[in-house]
């Protein structure tokens, strides 16, 4: 495969329109946010050129509970149990987060077929997420690098990955 990669770089600087990723699909996440697109390549005219299309009917936003909604007696105090209790509390919200992220990222991955894919996710995540996902999602995952990039603008995003 090594040998391969100077032909490769070459026939990018030469056809650069005909520049393709490996993963067809890309899944952006972090704790609140599955953000999937999909690589389309360009086609036989030369003036087309390859795009990263939106998945809206696949983006998922998930709410995470805040700790003081968590953590408040009855009249709406929060708890004075100490900040011991408030950080436990944090670790097990953020846990169950992540699980709902992996979920949900296994669903859409099924639903494509189980492609190769990227994962991109928070460096602060990005291991224990892909720990969080099932075998069958881990399998076809071709690659997985760190960036929170749920809000980046399409065109931004071509600009990351089409290079």
């Amino acid at each position: 495969m090594r040998g391969d990669r100077p032909a490769a770089i070459l026939s990018w600087i030469l056809h650069p329109e005909k520049t393709t990723i490996m993963e067809s699909l890309i899944i952006i996440a972090n704790l609140g946010r599955v953000r999937p697109v999909k690589f389309r390549p360009a086609g036989e005219d030369p003036r087309e050129k390859a795009h990263i299309v939106e998945m809206p009917d696949r983006n998922a936003e998930m709410k995470t509970p805040q700790i003081s909604d968590l953590v408040t007696d009855q009249a709406g105090r929060t708890s004075q149990n100490g900040p011991g209790q408030e950080n436990h509390l944090k670790l097990e919200v953020d846990r169950q987060s992540l699980e709902r992220v992996a979920a949900k990222i296994a669903e859409v991955v099924a639903a494509e077929g189980h492609p190769a894919w990227r994962l991109v996710a928070p460096v602060t995540i990005l291991g224990a997420l892909q720990d969080a996902l099932p075998p069958a999602a881990k399998k076809c995952m071709g690659h997985a690098e760190a960036g929170d990039l749920t809000g980046m603008p399409l065109p931004d995003l071509e600009k990351r990955f089409l290079k």
